[in-house]
């Protein structure tokens, strides 16, 4: 039977008790991965907002040119799929623009939550400078302050986040569901009509 105080076995007890310690550095890594995280995925939900912008603009701008390019005397026909493509960009277009109003449009979606902290810009807008310095000093008073709050913000920046997606989605979801209705619509009943 080993002893337990052999070296082997002391090594092991010092061990897990290191990983067990709280670890300052490891929870500032942390924080700081996850904010940058957060970052890059606000910086690609608005440029995947802003491609569905410019692919809906072309083709719509695209469509409603050939409309106002053809002679004033020649009659032109809408056909129900360029209807449905056109509406269907422009509905796109607005979900796009929805999702990238910058995140304090958002705040009040979150103001029945409770949440009051300092390093959201929505709720530190309205305080005073002194108001603000003061909550300021109260977060830095205890270490465990300043977690919490980066801890709320961080939520609900991520609600944010999910948000926008969302409405990225819904954008990106009425952009296919047009062009494929377009694409069937002309398939079903064809696009030219022979004289």
């Amino acid at each position: 039977m080993e002893n337990e105080n052999t070296p082997l076995k002391k090594a092991k007890k010092k061990k897990k008790h290191d990983l067990d310690k709280y670890d300052g550095r490891g929870v500032q890594t942390l924080f700081r991965t996850l904010s940058r995280n957060h970052y890059n995925l606000l910086k690609m939900v608005d440029n995947k907002a802003r491609i569905v912008l410019t692919v809906n603009s072309i083709i719509t701008s695209l469509l409603f040119g050939v409309l106002f390019m053809v002679k004033n005397t020649q009659e032109i026909k809408i056909e129900m799929n360029i209807r449905i493509l056109v509406v269907c960009s422009m509905l796109s277009m607005i979900f796009a623009l929805l999702s990238m109003l910058p995140h304090r449009y958002f705040g009040n979606a979150f103001k029945n939550s409770g949440y009051k902290g300092v390093l959201y810009a929505e709720n530190f807008a309205s305080l005073s400078l002194d108001e603000f310095k003061s909550e300021f000093k109260r977060i830095m008073k205890k270490g465990q302050n300043i977690y919490d709050e980066m801890i709320d913000d961080l939520y609900f920046l991520g609600k944010i986040i999910a948000m926008k997606q969302r409405l990225l989605l819904i954008s990106a979801s009425i952009f296919v569901i047009g062009l494929l209705g377009a694409i069937i619509y002309s398939l079903v009943f064809g696009l030219v009509s022979i004289s």
